[in-house]
């Protein structure tokens, strides 16, 4: 929740900074326990929705009605950011597997940023991936929650709850290509699948940005970042 707290302190600075009228409010519910009322939203306010490596966490038997209720909410824009892989087999083998293929290929892409004694890389390493890691191959039932799925998984999964995806803009996909250029190093890629964004490294994606909307209209902003 702190962290939360404090992406609303840096947020309300740069809107003010921008003299743009910016209101905050955490919710501190987990997801699957969030009600339409949490969202503080006025009538005529649009509504967009940004889920940054956090639904696949949600418990399956919870997904289909969270998605269910952002859906009846109208929202605008939904974006969804996801690690691309395939995590959530129900076998040991499969899952082990696939974790050494994946983040082999994020170990590649961090050797091609960072030096192997570099303690910035070893903070990312213990505190991000080592419990991921650990969490995919030696957890089961409720404990195991990275619980991550392909693009394939979500974009049906999205559909099927009304959601139906747009191509990102050019402008956006620009972006994304001058900021990865601002790298000098050849070990991550962008590519770009219709309504899908991949980071990923050489040979692998490790990261998908999926975005879609529904029909709605409406003048001003209301903002749901789903952490």
């Amino acid at each position: 929740m702190e962290a939360i707290k404090e992406t609303g302190r840096c947020l309300t600075e740069l809107a003010h900074s921008l003299h743009i009228p910016f209101e905050f409010h955490p919710i501190g519910e987990k997801l699957e326990d969030i009600k339409p009322h949490m969202f503080n939203r006025r009538v005529g306010e649009a509504l967009a929705v940004n889920a940054v490596n956090t639904l696949h966490r949600v418990p399956g038997n919870c997904l289909g009605n969270l998605l269910a209720m952002i859906r009846n909410q109208a929202p605008n824009i939904v974006t969804l950011v996801e690690q691309e892989a395939s995590h959530n087999g129900p076998y040991f083998l499969g899952r082990f597997l696939e974790a050494l293929h994946y983040y082999s290929a994020i170990f590649d892409s961090l050797d091609a940023t960072f030096p192997p004694d570099s303690a910035q890389r070893a903070k990312v390493e213990q505190y991000i991936f080592a419990p991921e890691i650990r969490n995919i191959v030696a957890c089961e039932g409720s404990e195991r929650i990275e619980r991550h799925e392909r693009l394939e998984k979500w974009r049906k999964l999205m559909e099927g709850k009304g959601f139906k995806g747009v191509p990102l803009s050019a402008n956006a996909v620009t972006q994304s290509k001058i900021l990865l250029g601002l790298y000098s190093c050849d070990g991550y890629r962008l590519t770009e699948d219709k309504v899908a964004c991949f980071w990923g490294g050489k040979i692998e994606p490790f990261l998908l940005l999926l975005h879609g909307d529904v029909e709605s209209s409406s003048s001003s902003l209301c903002g749901v970042y789903i952490r």
